[in-house]
């Protein structure tokens, strides 16, 4: 029959081990529902881009096939071609072009080729080319550079969606919808009269895709028939790569992208070869084109909030590791009080709390401090706006709307001159429209000393705006939370705010200027601008209220609108800091537990000088390490890793109070009991147990 006291342990142990079973499958059970329902969103979005592009698309062929009505009907008369496509263009201003282009001796008898192309001009007018300029009935061949595969393939195949192109005239990337029609009143079957073409600017199917809402983090793209991508946010995919290049082999991820090409929709969980996130990949096909329309959304941002999700998992892990302990003072049977029973439990103690800890340090590695409101996308950025009006009080009270100068930030290069401040260097760029009369540049509020450049480096139109590129090398003023080190972060904040003071102006990104806006692909941040001992993370621009609402004393000010800020957030690198610190205050705590079993006849009075020349030497080397590290990071409260020393202080008194319990007090029970041992084995477990709590009450709780 067990005894009371490891009846006891055993049914501890079976309650430690259903909480912590009831405690995972409440986790997994919640964060499966929160998936399912983010799916079944997100799928749905894919749908509805899907059906947004192809009814933008449908519309396009509608007005094809309304035009092959008018001509074989007869109602458009062959000589009101350009009138009635100057008309059409007039009604549809979002059509890049469009033509009617006949076969050999169709549209005369005396003409063998004829065609009118009504194009867009670079300036946004219309103009038109009347009369063949080429045969473009000639084999196509591009090694030759022979390129009619638009009209020839559309004659011999039927309407269709042709691969895009580059148009030199109207500079611009365009996709060509075209459709063959017939003689007036021809006979069903008989041979097309030519083909109507329609020309459709792929920076139309850019707009319909920058306006899906997507989350922080999500994108969206269209590929051709053959995989080309006909948009996406990295530009230079545009027409140049198809999506089969760039998956890296990813297999499941060309199976899923042919098959919704083929015409099926198709869902794929894997790693986005642009961001590296554990990404969904959503693929619907474009009913009307033959293309098909791919939304990539980051399932991180459907979870639970992540510092949230830590704690969950700790309670999860805390239980894990509760049971682990009651199971293991079962089997080595604590309840017999023997000297081997306590070396072994306490062992088992010691691990569990050190894994505890470095999980600890794993699962809150990579969470993210966000200020303000961040603008990851165009969406974000409208909405954002609609919000913001001119400060009461201010020369743009009296109904002037707020004039948003598109501001952009390229850095090139990070240091950390000291604890407090970050030197950057790189390129600022902004656009004014050519009408303000705004004064030009930019305030950086956290500039200290007097060392800094702000060089204006170029200055051109581009459409219809005034653009302006600085180079700038500055050092800023920063605040960082040293409390978590040697696991800290730091987020790099460059505050950016507008020379004019007399008028509301709100800086905003330039979100145009950057290829992709997912903060973990870093935009705005040069490759090579990295920092000794540090990783960056992350970056995004964001807004920030004002701290105060002044007039700066003057008379005609524009108040205080949003900041705009840029932040890039950076993890220390823990390395260099765990040799550096660590290692040398692990040596002194094996240093005093060595001492400390050693071994020391009770009742030896001469014992007490050496356990305080020691436990002073110790100290002192302790206290050498714990100042340098505190120089080092301009601390101001006390760090995480200075519990560890804190800690190390309280062992050195407690190992030299213990020597002088043995030398002077050798009858009391602690020392007496199984030769001091208590206080050996309650050594390494206070020590694990205290850092633990430690870590906990600073990561996690």
């Amino acid at each position: 029959m067990l005894r009371r006291s490891a009846l006891l342990l055993v049914v501890l142990s079976a309650v430690a081990i259903v909480v912590t079973a009831y405690a995972a499958y409440d986790y997994l059970s919640h964060r499966a529902r929160l998936q399912d329902e983010a799916f079944a969103v997100a799928q749905s979005q894919a749908v509805a881009a899907a059906q947004s592009i192809s009814s933008a698309f449908g519309d396009v062929m509608a007005i094809a096939e309304g035009l092959v009505g008018e001509l074989a009907g007869g109602t458009l008369a062959y000589t009101d071609i350009e009138r009635r496509m100057f008309d059409l263009v007039g009604e549809r201003p979002d059509l890049d072009g469009v033509a009617i282009t006949f076969e050999p001796y169709a549209y005369a008898p005396d003409e063998r080729l004829f065609q009118t192309y009504v194009y867009q001009e670079p300036d946004g007018n219309f103009a038109s080319l009347v009369g063949a300029t080429y045969d473009y009935t000639q084999e196509p061949d591009a090694a030759a550079g022979i390129f009619t595969a638009w009209y020839v393939d559309t004659i011999r195949q039927g309407a269709q969606w042709h691969e895009p192109f580059f148009a030199t005239g109207a500079q611009k990337i365009l996709v060509e919808y075209g459709i063959p029609f017939p003689h007036v009143d021809a006979e069903p079957g008989a041979p097309p009269a030519g083909i109507i073409s329609i020309d459709y600017t792929l920076q139309d199917v850019s707009d319909l895709i920058r306006a899906l809402e997507l989350g922080e983090t999500g994108y969206g793209f269209v590929i051709s028939g053959q995989g080309t991508f006909l948009a996406h946010p990295v530009r230079e995919f545009v027409v140049n790569r198809t999506i089969f290049d760039i998956t890296g082999g990813d297999q499941a991820l060309n199976t899923a992208a042919q098959e919704a090409l083929d015409g099926a929709g198709r869902f794929v969980e894997t790693r986005d070869p642009i961001t590296g996130e554990t990404t969904w990949y959503f693929f619907e096909p474009i009913g009307s084109t033959g293309w098909a329309v791919g939304i990539v959304l980051n399932i991180a941002q459907f979870l639970p909030d992540e510092a949230q999700t830590v704690r969950d998992q700790m309670n999860i892990l805390l239980a894990g590791a509760a049971a682990i302990f009651l199971v293991s003072t079962t089997i080595f049977h604590l309840d017999r009080y023997r000297f081997t029973n306590f070396w072994a439990v306490t062992l088992v103690f010691t691990v569990l709390c050190v894994i505890l800890i470095g999980l600890a340090w794993a699962l809150t590695g990579q969470l993210e401090d966000d200020e303000g409101v961040l603008i990851t996308s165009q969406s974000q950025l409208d909405r954002y706006l609609q919000g913001v009006e001119p400060p009461a009080g201010s020369n743009g009270a009296a109904g002037t709307a707020v004039m948003q100068i598109p501001t952009g930030l390229l850095v090139q290069a990070l240091d950390f001159p000291d604890p407090t401040s970050v030197t950057v260097n790189g390129l600022v760029w902004q656009r004014y429209p050519l009408e303000s009369n705004v004064t030009r540049g930019f305030a950086l509020p956290q500039r200290i000393g007097e060392e800094a450049t702000i060089e204006e480096m170029r200055r051109e139109v581009v459409d219809d705006a005034e653009v302006i590129l600085w180079a700038i090398g500055v050092t800023l003023r920063q605040t960082y939370d040293t409390s978590r080190f040697p696991f800290d972060q730091r987020t790099i904040v460059v505050r950016l705010a507008p020379a004019d003071m007399t008028s509301p102006v709100l800086l905003t990104p330039d979100l145009d200027g950057y290829e992709i806006l997912t903060p973990r692909a870093l935009p705005g941040v040069d490759s090579q601008a990295g920092i000794n001992n540090w990783t960056l993370l992350n970056s995004h621009f964001s807004y920030t209220e004002p701290p105060r609402r002044v007039d700066f004393g003057m008379r005609e000010s524009a108040g205080v609108l949003p900041e705009l800020r840029f932040s890039i957030q950076a993890q220390r690198i823990t390395l260099g800091s765990f040799i550096a610190y660590l290692l040398p205050g692990l040596v002194a705590a094996a240093l005093t537990f060595a001492y400390l079993i050693s071994g020391h006849e009770p009742g030896k009075r001469e014992e007490i000088p050496t356990a305080l020349s020691y436990a002073a030497a110790l100290f002192f080397v302790v206290a050498v390490i714990h100042n340098a590290l505190r120089d080092q990071i301009a601390a101001v409260g006390i760090t995480y890793m200075e519990h560890f020393y804190l800690l190390l202080y309280v062992a050195i008194i407690a190992v030299a109070a213990d020597v002088f319990l043995v030398a002077r007090r050798p009858n009391w029970f602690i020392v007496r009991y199984q030769n001091n041992l208590i206080p050996k084995v309650l050594y390494w477990s206070l020590f694990a147990g205290v850092m633990l709590i430690s870590t906990l009450a600073t990561f996690v709780y």
